[in-house]
């Protein structure tokens, strides 16, 4: 029989078998290679909506309680979940790790990570700089989207607003935080650690771990402490789909949420994310996304410069978060052009008591087209400057792939704003 064209490889096809023989049940899928989009899993046959496609004993799971108490115990309270397993997984004995040896030989490289994961590009493309960062490297033009790198070329950022929840902003300043951190805690215990080999454990753990909290365990404070490593499920790739995974004491189970025909790729919904989310932690984007968005968020705190202003956006829980999508803005982005030219108790009184004293429909909208605008002419200027460095810089030409998903990236975000800006117009 001859190979099919999908075939994983010897060390897909190893650890499957040993997944397998782990009590991890493959009802469907098989892991395979797409052309030009590397591993994923594919319908071995037609598959149903809400069947269970993949389903793992919790004797197969990788947790923080599966470490030896003897290693945990090295830590102090407070370090994170994952900057303990990375480092388990860097200096953990050879007897200990054996056991998962045909699994770590499926898990990409590093130079997988060095390839599509922007903190790690070189800074002259936006990324960060790290202790394996060649010296003399420094901050460049702004080329990653401002969700992802926090700067802009068109605009003076306010670096001074309230603080608030951005899960999907300045991404890579709270990657660098929370790596930052693990290192630190894990070098303050183990000196002779190896940051390439940390940093790598810690990005495997980073892009390729599960929700997990284990039976009458409270969820923890910070969600990125409960986690789980999970064999075989892990080659699911991501879709703008429903998610339908839950897990008890036994097993963690992971269904079909729509119908696929034999052959298919099957997918998993890593979370409703938009593009730069999914580009900075996972290395990739989705051409078509329904979570697709962009926000305002600095080019509206540019003009929104008023301290009582400000404060009445705080104070009504509309403070950040200023979304743009395909279909238009989101009503925060209204709430905030209202502010820019109402009076104060006339604004207070539409957002909440619906009042429309004051409000100009026209005025409004023209200022949110100035707003979207404001984010094209910063696509423009980074589209430009990446283009320039295209030409003449060395580092940029040696990563010219790097730079062409920038470049679609930014041609994205200037259709999402232009789509957002007609919308208004309808």
């Amino acid at each position: 029989m001859s190979t099919p064209t999908w075939w994983p490889g010897e060390d897909h096809a190893a650890f499957t078998e040993w997944a397998l023989a782990q009590g991890v049940i493959a009802n469907g899928v098989t892991p395979a290679r797409f052309p030009g989009r590397g591993l994923g899993m594919i319908a071995t046959r037609a598959i149903k909506s809400g069947e269970p496609v993949v389903q793992v004993p919790t004797s197969a799971i990788m947790t923080i309680e599966t470490l030896p108490d003897s290693f945990r115990a090295q830590f102090l309270e407070g370090t994170p979940v994952q900057a303990i397993m990375a480092a388990y997984l860097t200096h953990g004995s050879e007897e200990e790790l054996s056991k998962y040896a045909l699994w770590r030989k499926a898990w990409p490289s590093r130079q997988d990570f060095e390839d599509s994961l922007p903190m790690l590009w070189p800074t002259a493309l936006g990324g960060l700089v790290w202790p394996d960062t060649p010296a003399g490297s420094g901050a460049q033009a702004n080329v990653l989207p401002p969700c992802i790198s926090g700067r802009w070329n068109s605009i003076q950022k306010d670096h001074s607003p309230k603080k608030y929840d951005t899960e999907h902003q300045n991404l890579l300043a709270g990657q660098e935080q929370r790596l930052g951190k693990a290192w630190a805690d894990v070098k303050a215990v183990l000196p002779e650690t190896d940051w390439r080999d940390f940093s790598y454990h810690w990005l495997i753990l980073n892009t390729r771990s599960f929700y997990w909290v284990g039976p009458d365990q409270e969820p923890p404070e910070d969600r990125n402490d409960a986690m789980a490593l999970l064999p075989f499920a892990d080659y699911f790739n991501h879709s703008d789909v429903e998610c339908d995974v839950k897990f008890d004491a036994d097993e963690y189970t992971l269904c079909a949420t729509e119908d696929y025909e034999e052959g298919d790729e099957v997918y998993m919904s890593y979370g409703s994310h938009p593009n730069d989310f999914l580009l900075a932690e996972y290395g990739f984007f989705l051409e078509q996304n329904e979570s697709d968005c962009v926000y305002l968020d600095d080019i509206i705190f540019r003009d929104i410069t008023s301290a009582d202003k400000r404060e009445e956006l705080a104070l009504n829980q509309y403070y950040g978060n200023y979304q743009v999508t395909w279909q238009g803005v989101c009503y925060r982005t209204e709430v905030a052009a209202c502010l820019k030219y109402m009076k104060e108790e006339d604004w207070r009184n539409h957002v909440l008591e619906g009042s429309t004293e004051g409000v100009d429909e026209n005025l409004s909208e023209n200022i949110i087209k100035g707003w979207l605008q404001t984010y094209c002419t910063e696509a423009d200027a980074a589209v430009n400057a990446l283009r320039a460095a295209m030409e003449s810089d060395a580092v940029v030409q040696a990563n010219h792939q790097k730079a062409e998903t920038l470049l679609r990236r930014w041609a994205q975000i200037k259709g999402v704003c232009e789509s957002a800006s007609m919308a208004i117009d309808l």
